[in-house]
C-alpha cells in the first residue's frame, strides 16, 4: 500500500489519492504453436507508461502513445488473511490485503487492473494478467489465482447521469449498488456487513 501511495498524488478530498498514466492497447499476442489465437478471449492487454513531462494531449492521436487515464482510490479496510491460506513461495509471511474504493474517469480497457498493478505496483488479488510484476521495480506480485479463478475486482456502484438506454434511466438519479461477492468471506474473511458505510 505504501508503494501505491508513493506513486499517487493526494487529492483535495481526505484520504483520496489519484493515480495517472498513459494506457495503450496492445494487440493480441498472435498465434500459438497450433496456429490458433493465443488469446482466446479476443483483444489484447494494455501497456501502462508514465506520463511524460512534456506530454501534450493534442498530440495523442499523432504519437500513438495511448490515452491518459486516471483512477481515484481510497483505502477502506485492511483485510485479515484467512487461516486456510499459506505463505507465497518466495516469502514466509502472508501479505496483508487491502480493500480499496476506486473511481474511474473513463471506460478504458482494464484501466483499474492495469493502473493498480503496473503504475501503482499494487496488483489486484487473483489478477494473473497484470499481477506478474515483470517490470522488476518491486511492489506487489500475484502468485496464483483466487480459488474460483476470478479477479477480486467488483463494481460496487454504477452511476450514469447521462445514460439514455431503455430501462436504465434509474441510474441518472442515484447509483446502483451491488453487495460484495459472498465468496469474499472465504477468500478474504469479509462480508457485506464489514464494508457497509465504509465508502463516503
Amino acid at each position: 500500500l505504501e508503494v501505491l501511495r508513493y506513486q499517487s498524488k493526494k487529492s483535495k478530498e481526505e484520504g483520496v489519492f489519484r493515480l495517472s498514466a498513459l494506457i495503450q492497447t496492445k494487440p493480441p499476442n498472435g498465434r500459438n504453436a497450433g496456429g490458433k489465437s493465443s488469446n482466446a478471449g479476443g483483444g489484447g492487454s494494455v501497456a501502462v507508461k508514465p506520463i511524460p513531462r512534456n506530454y501534450n494531449p493534442k498530440d495523442e492521436s499523432k504519437t500513438g502513445n495511448g490515452r491518459v487515464c486516471h483512477i481515484e482510490w481510497k483505502h477502506l479496510l485492511a483485510m485479515p488473511t484467512p487461516s486456510n491460506q499459506s505463505p507465497s513461495r518466495n516469502d514466509q509471511r502472508i501479505p496483508t490485503r487491502h480493500l480499496l474504493s476506486v473511481k474511474t474517469d473513463t471506460g478504458a480497457k482494464h484501466q483499474v487492473r492495469a493502473l493498480l498493478a503496473l503504475a501503482g505496483e499494487t496488483p489486484i488479488a487473483g489478477d494473473l494478467r497484470y499481477g506478474n510484476n515483470r517490470s522488476g521495480r518491486g511492489g506487489g506480485r500475484v502468485d496464483g489465482p483466487l480459488p474460483d479463478g476470478s479477479v477480486a475486482l467488483h463494481a460496487r456502484s454504477v452511476f450514469m447521469p447521462t445514460v439514455s438506454l431503455g430501462g436504465m434511466e434509474f441510474l441518472k438519479d442515484e447509483p446502483f449498488v451491488a453487495d460484495i461477492p459472498n465468496k469474499w468471506m472465504d477468500f478474504f474473511g469479509i462480508c457485506e456487513d464489514d464494508v457497509k458505510g465504509l465508502q463516503d
